[in-house]
């Protein structure tokens, strides 16, 4: 249904090539994929635009040729505007990139988009507002970061991406390992429900520049787990020893024997900082006896299943944080 104001304003004959070409878009973006990719990039970004138009408050004049000035978009049109074009975005997106994929493709791309809106619920509901940049600013690093991450494994190690899929406390084998799981679970949903709240109630004033500083640890977090990748196939994200799977000693791992527990340090400060709190890093201290009981029992796993091990850890004396333990 078209707006009255454009009925009103525009002339017959615009009113009816404007209904045309709508249609004539939607009978090619429903015959040919390509124009839907296309398509789904165009309406991604022009998402983008009205959320930003709608947060930041900000009226514009829509202005035709040989018309001129044909309404006002307010920030309220903005966001409603907003929301069309992100469910368009997503039926271009399904429709010309995930109706075809690989299935483990389409589970990566399916949890990636409810793990976004997960992450946006548990960020923005406990803050009570939208207008909370550092909370953009988080989701769009660790946005940015984890597809990049992914799209690198996909590409050069669909073996390694495969592993790192097959996660969670039912794939555990040990009981220690699926208690540890679940604390470290209700723990990260701690790190980020807290910050919001924190932010909210006004207990933490912390300088822009904190933020940006942890925003870059969480990056930096994703560049050890690349640098992790590049040489371990078999670094899964639960606890096991694959037949053929070999001791690394190389790159990372030979600074510190699990370099993904190292990085995932850096991802536990830098989200709090990132999200504008300080009393949320007062969970620390609580997170590295989980990390710690979970790499012993896995050292246990690895001693027993992985040959060759025990002489690594000779060679690498230090478990978690180079010259520390």
């Amino acid at each position: 249904m078209l707006p009255m104001w454009l009925v009103t304003t525009l002339p017959i004959w615009l009113v009816i090539f404007i209904v045309l070409y709508a249609l004539a878009a939607l009978y090619v973006a429903i015959n040919f994929r390509e124009v839907r990719k296309f398509l789904a990039g165009a309406f991604f970004v022009s998402s983008g635009i009205l959320w930003y138009l709608w947060l930041t408050g900000t009226s514009i004049p829509l202005v035709m040729p040989y018309v001129g000035t044909i309404a006002i978009e307010t920030p309220d049109i903005s966001g409603q505007r907003a929301i069309v074009h992100f469910i368009l975005f997503s039926l271009c997106f399904h429709f010309g990139f995930i109706s075809n994929m690989k299935p483990l493709y389409k589970q990566l791309v399916q949890s990636s988009v409810l793990g976004t809106v997960a992450i946006l619920a548990l960020i923005f509901i406990p803050a009570g507002t939208l207008h909370y940049w550092q909370g953009w600013a988080y989701v769009a690093v660790f946005v940015i970061c984890s597809g990049a991450y992914t799209a690198y494994l996909a590409r050069y190690d669909p073996a390694l991406l495969k592993r790192r899929t097959e996660a969670g406390i039912s794939h555990e084998k040990e009981f220690t390992q699926k208690v540890v799981m679940v604390l470290l679970y209700a723990m990260c949903i701690v790190l980020v429900v807290l910050p919001p709240l924190d932010v909210r109630v006004g207990w933490s004033l912390m300088p822009w520049q904190v933020s940006i500083t942890g925003g870059a640890l969480v990056a930096f977090s994703f560049y050890i787990f690349y640098l992790v990748s590049k040489v371990n196939t078999y670094a899964a994200a639960n606890v096991r020893v694959e037949e053929g799977q070999k001791v690394i000693s190389t790159g990372v791992y030979g600074f510190v024997r699990h370099p993904m527990y190292f990085a995932a340090l850096f991802l536990f400060i830098g989200t709090p900082l990132a999200l504008g709190s300080w009393w949320t890093l007062l969970l620390f201290p609580v997170l590295i006896p989980i990390l710690v009981a979970r790499i012993l029992n896995e050292e246990k796993v690895l001693v027993r299943d992985l040959p060759g091990y025990i002489e690594y850890t000779h060679k690498v004396r230090y478990r978690l944080i180079p010259g520390v333990w």
